[in-house]
């Protein structure tokens, strides 16, 4: 199998095999008899051998799977969510206009970062649903299901985060469309494996446009379970979750979220962790979108306090922070309760969203949260107030959960190696420059991350004073995105 793998390390098959070897090793199984292959020559042929061979290669699958999703986690730096401070994460990534194919990748341009990653994963599913599975008469349904979900979800992250990339070793970049309609027929093969193929779907329709098969695939979840949740755990053991790295461990926190999304931080306390991959609450906003983009006013007020009220039922860890709130100068960030802020110099003071830290016994989102309510949202309210609380409530809900990257439409660029050995590429063409919106803020560059006054406080020490309670974000992004109609169903 020349793929992906070949043109990052110039092997074929083999290294494919033995990534998944690799992988299913770190995860603890034993399913392959390792007397069974002759290392370090594993081929596919081999593996064919084996006994139950796509049920072996699943946890390779797995594990390929969580460092995807670490990887689009973390990238949300990209966006409003997060700003940087501190060497862990490169500085320009604050920047959408900054991003460059040598340094778009979350945390680096090879195993760490989205590009490698997304390519990683669905090469090895193609390994497998191609390969392995139609020769294995032990290959059940459900197994199958399993591996064409993790394949759809590949194409879902490629297509929500790059504009071309190639679906194959050497191959052509292929835009958006065209990963989201592989994405879409992956996860329609998928159902067999639970409620998430379905959210995945309603994920995939929506960023097609399509309203109907959207509503339809977030409707087939709730009717499966009113309160699902997809989020498997980290083995802190082998795959930890990476985002808890830069949020909690690290002397100096580098992810440090925008003061309005204060309360939401940070979302992941241990290298254990769940990221939640699917939950009710998406279905909700979705069906809220769909409904609000059709003028059904009074059904998209219902579906959005539905997700209001569900996150508000989710669960919180009670965290000992001892984050300092600092920027890379060291200079205090908003973090004392009292402070209120407003989305932009237009919009209400708002309590309740920056917390005391240092502090113990915080409590702390760790599936949804947000600062909406329920009965104020239900109440009778324009189009324009409605586009705005359902965008709040889709950044604040979905946070840190690799969702705002597709929401602001902005795309990154593909990896460079793939740039400089695909002969079908070159620099300047279709998916080797960013793509950001003519309505995001192009200056300064860390537009979306400004907040006034930018000195809160009459010093750095343990005991500075705060100075002023009054903090103004400097873009409501979220408002920007209701006056652009950025909805993909307008």
């Amino acid at each position: 199998m020349k793929d992906y793998c070949t043109l990052i390390f110039g092997r074929g098959r083999r290294l494919a095999a033995a990534v998944l070897l690799a992988c299913l090793a770190a995860s603890g199984c034993d399913a392959i008899d390792p007397t069974e292959v002759n290392n370090p020559t594993t081929t596919d042929e081999d593996l064919a051998q084996a006994t139950n061979p796509t049920a072996a290669l699943l946890p390779g699958l797995r594990a390929q799977f969580a460092r995807l999703i670490n990887a689009y986690v973390v990238a949300e730096v990209v966006t409003d969510n997060y700003s940087i401070h501190g060497t862990g994460i490169i500085q320009t990534l604050d920047s959408p206009q900054e991003v460059t194919p040598d340094i778009m990748n979350s945390t680096g341009t090879s195993a760490n970062g989205l590009y490698w990653n997304v390519q990683e994963l669905r090469a090895l599913a193609d390994f497998v649903i191609d390969e392995i599975a139609p020769g294995d008469d032990t290959a059940t349904p459900e197994l199958v299901a399993e591996a064409r979900y993790y394949r759809g979800m590949a194409y879902l992250t490629m297509g929500e985060a790059f504009s071309y990339v190639p679906h194959e070793a050497d191959g052509t970049p292929q835009g958006a469309d065209v990963a989201f309609t592989r994405a879409v027929a992956d996860l329609q093969a998928a159902t067999g494996f639970g409620p998430q193929a379905n959210a995945a779907l309603a994920r995939a329709y929506r960023l097609q446009g399509d309203a109907g098969a959207s509503a339809a695939a977030a409707n087939a979840v709730l009717s499966a379970d009113a309160e699902f949740l997809y989020a498997p755990e980290y083995d802190a053991s082998s795959i930890s979750n990476t985002s808890v790295f830069f949020l909690v461990l690290r002397a100096l926190q580098e992810m440090q979220p925008l003061p309005r999304l204060d309360f939401l931080d940070p979302k992941y306390t241990e290298r254990s962790s769940a990221i939640p991959l699917a939950k009710a609450e998406e279905m909700h906003l979705i069906l809220a979108e769909v409904a609000l983009a059709a003028g059904d006013l009074p059904g998209a007020r219902n579906q959005l306090a539905n997700a209001i009220r569900l996150a508000g039922t989710r669960s919180t860890v009670s965290f000992d922070d001892i984050d300092e709130r600092r920027n890379a100068d060291l200079s205090l960030r908003p973090r004392d309760s009292e402070i209120l802020v407003r989305a932009d110099e237009s919009s209400p003071y708002r309590a309740g969203l920056v917390l005391d830290r240092p502090g113990d016994g915080l409590p702390i989102p760790n599936i949804s949260g947000t600062s909406l309510d329920a009965d104020s949202v239900a109440a009778p309210a324009d189009a324009g107030d409605l586009w705005h609380s359902l965008w709040l409530a889709r950044q604040e809900i979905l946070f840190l959960e690799g969702r705002r990257l597709a929401d602001l439409g902005i795309k990154l660029p593909m990896m460079l190696r793939e740039i400089d050995q695909n002969p079908n590429i070159n620099e300047g063409d279709a998916g080797t420059v960013p793509v950001i919106p003519g309505y995001l803020p192009q200056a300064p560059l860390y537009a979306m991350d400004v907040y006034s006054p930018v000195m809160l406080y009459d010093g750095d020490g343990p005991d500075a004073t705060l100075l002023s309670t009054m903090v103004t974000i400097g873009v409501d992004m979220n408002r920007v995105l209701a006056t652009n109609n950025a909805s993909p169903f307008n």
